[in-house]
């Protein structure tokens, strides 16, 4: 028995010594993050925005949508969609598919940018790997890229959403600053040094430069970055000084690219009033999403990070410390906040909550009974959180959704094909949901579709449709905001236009996830339902119409 335990104790300790230990969170990583990519989640509006930009990038029409398309244009810079049309175009997307407007044939077209999401998330993982391993040890790197790879949370990047494109190139950012770090107090040859940390410096610029290009927000990550290289760098306080002005030539001129489009465009009012609006919007105060959804849906990996970055306090790890708080303290000031929007520092909760666990177990100082604390806790933490994402990703819960696409694109293809002048075109009117498919329509089928977004607090409508035809998206919040009476115009406008047409097709939520009594998985199915039942801009509760006037 002494010798069994014994060689439990060598071969847990040779365990993350090995350099395939990686493999481990990939593989994890891979299957949370890439299985049934277009069964869960529902698709939403931000994504068909960007598959839009995306595929007018690829029409080879410009990086700029037209405010036709939608009011405020300037909202992002453009890097998102230039990467994902650079990256789809390898494979002749989406004339390589020959789209049609069956079920299957739309499943396809979403299917492959979320794939491409997927890939990225699993690079993500071997990131965060590779920069705990660097910045502590390779326990820590294999504990935070397991808990990257199977938390619930990080379901939120499956998601054609900015934050997971932005997401690699900031962890590339970071981690060659890491690499500088280290390198900065072991290299011998000073020439050979100055020369290869140069080359790190000016790489982690360009890709927090890519990174800010691509959504604004990660210029909160420039402290941690100037701190790296002010704290670490050899040399005279001038030499680290001008290291820092070489990093930061690429971070502040990349993003510039920007402004610098809609000045040479002489639309730089229509830049300023976008980014305003963006940073403007209304009040979805920061704690309430945190309360609301993040814990709900992972109160175990929100409780070890808010844990851990108190302790990081404490310990004063500034690497975390400086990852975390301005970004989350811009959040909070913003006063505008999606749960997706903690994609950014999700990477920073996994390490902290690894660190903070590896810290707390050392404190034990017989070995075997540290080694066993170290894997009951380790291999329960994961486990569970592997089955909470497993009951998430295996659920089928867009059956609905592409059969709505299916026929709202049969609807405006059919009369595209009767329609051989622009006096027929046709302005799909709906709430911002609608955006989430858009796209489909008007750029991989190429119909000749206006659109018009309907929200009850602000008039998006403006001045009444151009078009004689139009085909109507009437969720059940819509409907409700025709019954209230409302004194809006725009409201009134819309509501007579859906009296005034045709009924052509009713869709209801078609879903069936597991009924689990106990804890978590209530919590994590009812957010499920909710997730489902409302998504964001489209609301699935009762029915959806389609209605219109040819």
């Amino acid at each position: 028995m002494k010798n069994v335990c014994v060689n439990f104790h060598i071969t847990y300790s040779s365990f993350f010594r090995s350099k395939f230990l990686i493999l481990i969170p990939l593989a994890l990583s891979a299957f949370i993050h890439i299985w049934n990519p277009v069964g869960f989640p529902v698709f939403e509006q931000d994504e068909g925005i960007y598959m839009y930009r995306t595929l007018y990038v690829l029409e080879g029409l410009g990086p700029q949508i037209p405010s036709n398309i939608y009011i405020y244009k300037y909202d992002h810079p453009y890097f998102g969609q230039l990467f994902l049309a650079a990256a789809l175009s390898l494979i002749n997307y989406p004339d390589s598919l020959n789209p049609s407007s069956n079920i299957h044939s739309i499943e396809m077209l979403y299917l492959v940018p979320r794939v491409l999401m997927g890939i990225l998330a699993v690079f993500d993982t071997f990131l965060v790997y590779k920069i705990a391993d660097t910045r502590y040890n390779r326990k820590v790197g294999f504990i935070s890229a397991a808990l990257f790879a199977v938390m619930p949370a990080t379901w939120f990047l499956r998601r054609i959403y900015l934050d997971s494109i932005l997401l690699p190139f900031l962890l590339l950012s970071i981690l060659f600053a890491v690499y500088y770090a280290k390198r900065s107090g072991s290299d011998h040859d000073h020439n050979n040094a100055n020369n290869k940390n140069i080359i790190l410096i000016i790489l982690s610029g360009i890709f927090l430069g890519l990174a800010i290009f691509t959504k604004i927000p990660v210029f909160t990550m420039i402290p941690l970055i100037v701190f790296v290289i002010l704290k670490n760098g050899n040399g005279s306080t001038m030499n680290r000084l001008k290291r820092l002005g070489i990093w930061l030539v690429p971070v502040i001129l990349i993003p510039l690219i920007w402004p610098a489009y809609a000045i040479s465009a002489g639309q730089f009012d229509e830049w300023l009033n976008g980014v305003l609006w963006q940073a403007t919007r209304a009040d979805r105060p920061f704690p309430d999403e945190i309360k609301n959804v993040f814990f709900r849906m992972d109160p175990v990996l929100l409780g070890l990070a808010g844990a851990g970055l108190i302790y990081s306090v404490v310990k004063k790890d500034y690497l975390i410390l400086l990852w975390a708080f301005p970004y989350l303290i811009f959040l909070y000031l913003l006063n505008w906040v999606y749960f997706f929007h903690l994609i950014i520092v999700l990477p920073a909760f996994c390490i902290v909550a690894a660190t903070l666990l590896t810290e707390l177990l050392r404190k034990v100082h017989k070995k075997r009974l540290r080694d066993s604390l170290e894997l009951t806790i380790f291999s329960s933490i994961i486990i569970f959180g592997f089955m909470c994402s497993t009951m998430l990703i295996t659920q089928n819960v867009s059956i609905s959704y592409f059969k709505l696409v299916s026929n709202v694109n049969q609807l405006l293809s059919d009369n595209d094909t009767a329609a051989n002048n622009t006096s027929q075109r046709v302005t799909l009117v709906g709430p911002n949901g609608i955006y989430s498919f858009y796209w489909v329509p008007s750029l991989v089928f190429g119909n000749n579709t206006d659109i018009k977004w309907f929200e009850e607090n602000r008039d998006y409508i403006g001045e009444p449709i151009k078009t004689e035809k139009f085909l109507l998206v009437a969720d059940n919040e819509m409907r409700s905001h025709f019954l209230s009476n409302s004194k809006k115009q725009h409201v009134k406008y819309v509501s007579q236009l859906y009296s005034n047409s045709t009924l052509y097709s009713i869709f209801e939520l078609d879903t069936s996830l597991p009924d689990f009594k106990s804890y978590p998985y209530t919590n994590i199915l009812d957010d499920v339902y909710k997730e489902v039942a409302k998504m964001r801009g489209l609301d699935w509760r009762g029915h959806i119409d389609i209605k219109g006037n040819y």
